[in-house]
């Protein structure tokens, strides 16, 4: 597990190479079509099957009401899987903060899933993986073992 903010000055990291487990850090600026860009991969990870998010908002502007209605937009055309598939959604950032962010979603469409807002990328792990399966906590666990190298034959 990594503790440090992410440096990501530009542009929005959706990272699945944990997946179930997937990591959001959008950079300090982005274009719409980042942002475009990103709901198509949620969308994409939605349909796929289970899983749950860490998004750290650190460094990160809040989103305009454009993107806003996007997510909104998102939970509404996709309820059924959102409902099935999204199993929580651990945010990490300064509480004031992401509590607007959450208030100014919340008001438009509430998310169908769990939310909760850590100061901590470590405790916003710990507790998405909380909402998951044995057999999916297990498969994060693979994806985040070492990988074994191998060494040239002698």
């Amino acid at each position: 597990m990594k503790a440090e903010v992410p440096n990501l000055t530009r542009g929005i990291e959706l990272d699945s190479s944990r997946y179930p487990l997937v990591f959001m850090h959008a950079g300090a600026s982005y274009a719409q079509a980042d942002w475009n860009q990103l709901m198509k991969r949620i969308i994409e990870l939605i349909q796929s099957g289970p899983f749950g998010l860490i998004n750290d908002t650190r460094g990160s502007p809040m989103p305009n009401p454009l993107q806003r209605r996007a997510i909104a937009q998102m939970y509404t055309e996709h309820e059924a899987k959102v409902r099935r598939n999204f199993l929580a959604s651990g945010i990490v950032g300064s509480s004031s903060l992401v509590n607007g962010v959450l208030t100014a979603l919340n008001w438009l469409k509430p998310p169908p899933h769990p939310v909760k807002v850590f100061l901590s990328r470590d405790a916003a792990e710990t507790w998405v993986l909380a909402h998951f399966s044995t057999e999916m906590c297990e498969r994060v666990a693979r994806a985040s073992a070492p990988q074994p190298v191998a060494l040239p034959a002698i």
